[in-house]
């Protein structure tokens, strides 16, 4: 089973090791080769969150669905699928009641969380694009582990501060905000020193029941 320790591994150190023979372990071995923490294919990643102690009825109730595993934060689950679409319609169908909540991941990255705010930023940009002119955003940090080591709502006020900045430049107004339902959620879910980012649409959230706002 995928371990999420084995991504923050130093990709300096890794030079002189042979790719290792399963697909599974290539696959990790290989992000790790590129320095980088993300899907090397067009499967989509995701982030999903169980309602408390059901975690390991929902691994069962997706076993069908993709590829899950679990993280080192109870409740917690990452996966990947090949078509996001279909999957979320499957959920639907299925009404996985163990299931709280799904964020899609459109890219993932180790992050040092003393420079938090910046790397956010770095990683968001070619994203911002997303954000139409006269469209509502908001940002969401959703930190798990590191406690103490950055604050959630100052990160997630400091890259909002940002991605209104760029807007503003770029349409030449004064971009809209809103935190209970933009029509673009900008969210990162961080799993100790890994981050996941997803974009969220107003549509997206009305079509699909699981892909809720933290």
């Amino acid at each position: 089973m995928k371990k999420d320790i084995l991504a923050s591994a130093s990709p300096s150190r890794l030079g002189n090791i042979s790719a290792p023979r399963s697909s599974q372990l290539c696959r990790i071995w290989l992000s790790l080769r590129i320095g980088i923490d993300k899907k090397i294919d067009d499967e989509m990643e995701l982030v999903l969150t169980s309602y408390r102690y059901r975690e390991r009825e929902l691994l069962e109730e997706l076993r069908e669905l993709g590829r899950f595993w679990r993280t080192n934060f109870k409740d917690v689950i990452r996966g990947e699928v090949e078509d996001l679409d279909v999957f979320l319609g499957e959920l639907e169908k299925r009404n996985i009641l163990s299931l709280s909540r799904v964020v899609p991941v459109v890219r993932s990255f180790q992050f040092s969380p003393e420079k938090a705010v910046e790397e956010f930023c770095e990683v968001v940009k070619p994203f911002i694009k997303r954000i139409k002119k006269m469209e509502s955003f908001c940002v969401k940090v959703e930190r798990r582990g590191l406690k103490g080591s950055f604050s959630s709502k100052q990160v997630a006020e400091e890259v909002g501060t940002f991605i209104f900045a760029t807007l503003k430049e770029r349409d030449g107004l004064e971009p809209r905000v809103s935190l209970k339902d933009p029509d673009k959620a900008v969210v990162f879910e961080t799993l100790g020193r890994w981050c996941g980012i997803g974009i969220i649409s107003k549509e997206m959230r009305r079509k699909y029941f699981y892909l809720k706002l933290p």
